[in-house]
């Protein structure tokens, strides 16, 4: 299966989704324009992904978020690229999320909190702080 590589732009993240190494990395500024169109590539690569690996034995997988700044849209897909990823866990894949956040910016780091706190998601986590 081939990774997923987005590039990054001035209203888009950039996501690499690696299925060698199973790190999933999302990181930048997501406003975009049509943020359905930019996040359904995504969900429809982990469909793919999870077809790929849901017979195979102890497989773990690191998201890695580092947003600079979500929109409320962009927020709604990754809840849903989130509960994706937590369905995983139903067939014995692991998951751990790092939330990166710039250590000023408590509104992100408590977005992700409640994100990945949310009953449908439900993720461990890890809360990252940088300067």
């Amino acid at each position: 299966m081939k990774a997923l590589k987005l590039e990054g732009a001035i209203d888009t993240p950039e996501i690499y989704f690696d299925p060698e190494t199973n790190i999933f990395s999302i990181s930048g500024i997501s406003h975009p324009e049509n943020a359905k169109e930019f996040y359904m590539n995504v969900l429809n690569w982990l469909n793919e992904f999870y077809e790929s690996i849901k017979d195979k034995q102890s497989t773990k997988i690191v998201v890695d978020i580092n947003f600079k700044y979500i929109n409320s849209s962009s927020y709604k897909y990754l809840r849903d690229i989130m509960r994706k990823i937590s369905n995983f866990r139903s067939n014995g894949i692991s998951v751990e999320v790092i939330w990166n956040y710039h250590q000023d910016d408590e509104d992100l780091l408590h977005e992700g909190m409640v994100l990945l706190e949310l009953p449908e998601v439900n993720l461990p986590y890890r809360c990252i702080p940088y300067s």
